[in-house]
């Protein structure tokens, strides 16, 4: 059981944004997706997620996603877009019971709760959603998504976690909460893909890294393997130098500016 995409082409009109990238994912595992703008990171992810019309394959646990009916789609995986617009006046936890609808959990009413006290918002459950600051907005959308696939696996079957870039908005606290409850759902069996912007934040929390560039994919491996100097200076275009402090071994990435 995998999500897999395999030789994935995007265009946007005569501009092709994608250029024939694979990736697979693996239930149990962070994936993050990293890249300078426009390096088709977005793109990847509508195309995985069926937003966007492609070209290629993408198998989720096994069955190329052309097939599925929505309904099916959304039991399996959950989506996080970049930014989620509400026309109407709902609550907070009327925003979070969106996902039972779609999802597997619809008869646990105590899941909209529980989602909300994961991303710290429980106290805010009967605000509006339109009196929300930006980054509260994003958490309250992550809850959502959290409630729809609240059990990772289910029948033997890995439910997949899709967000596009989730810590954009936050703050320095509530970026290391959101990435924990992606750790936390692969961690009892689920599968998570990312659009990160933050490398220091993939190298804790990734299991895998596909780095983009051009619309292209530029490797594929663990942190460890894939952010090297080399590598990321290559698809970002300025020199940046990798460090791994003891005693984990975790790298980490400094920007030499004058090096642009």
């Amino acid at each position: 059981m995998t999500l897999r995409a395999e030789n994935i082409r995007v265009s946007y009109g005569p501009r092709e944004v994608l250029a024939g990238v694979s990736l697979i994912a693996q239930p149990g595992e962070v994936t993050a997706i990293v890249g300078p703008n426009g390096s088709g990171k977005s793109s990847l992810l509508g195309a995985i997620t069926a937003s966007l019309p492609y070209s290629g394959l993408v198998e989720l646990n096994g069955r190329d996603i052309r097939t599925m009916k929505p309904w099916q789609l959304a039991a399996e995986r959950a989506v996080l877009p970049q930014a989620s617009q509400l026309a109407f006046p709902f609550t907070v936890i009327e925003v979070v019971r969106l996902g039972l609808q779609s999802g597997t959990a619809g008869d646990r009413s105590d899941v909209p709760l529980r989602a909300l006290a994961r991303v710290g918002l429980a106290q805010h459950a009967d605000r509006s959603f339109q009196d929300l600051s930006g980054g509260e907005a994003q958490r309250v959308m992550l809850a959502r998504v959290v409630a729809q696939v609240w059990h990772p696996v289910e029948g033997g079957t890995p439910r997949w976690l899709l967000l596009d870039e989730p810590v954009s908005s936050l703050d320095i606290a509530h970026q290391l909460q959101v990435m924990q409850i992606a750790r936390d759902f692969a961690a009892a069996g689920g599968g998570v893909i990312a659009v990160m912007h933050d490398l220091n934040l993939t190298a804790l929390y990734a299991d895998k890294v596909a780095v983009l560039a051009g619309g292209r994919g530029l490797a594929v491996g663990t942190p460890s393997e894939v952010l090297t100097g080399e590598i990321l200076s290559h698809a970002y275009g300025c020199t940046l130098r990798v460090s791994a402090p003891p005693p984990e071994g975790v790298p980490y990435i400094l920007p030499h500016a004058a090096s642009a």
